[in-house]
């Protein structure tokens, strides 16, 4: 008898700067981490434009030093 294991995919969220195709302005943006890539979260809106962010790409992240 086999057993398989899966592994659940991980997301973790975390604050970030999300650059807008629309206005060419980086906004601040919640990023979500899956496995090595990082994306703007589906749903969010430019804060200066009001267009999608889901196209955008992550520029810089938050961390603590």
């Amino acid at each position: 008898m086999s057993v398989s294991m899966k592994t659940a995919a991980v997301s973790s969220e975390r604050k970030g700067f999300v650059y807008c195709y629309l206005c060419t302005h980086t906004v601040e943006a919640q990023v979500v981490w899956q496995g090595k890539s990082a994306r703007a979260k589906s749903g969010q809106k430019c804060s200066r434009c009001g267009s999608s962010l889901d196209a955008g790409y992550v520029v810089r992240l938050e961390q603590a030093a």
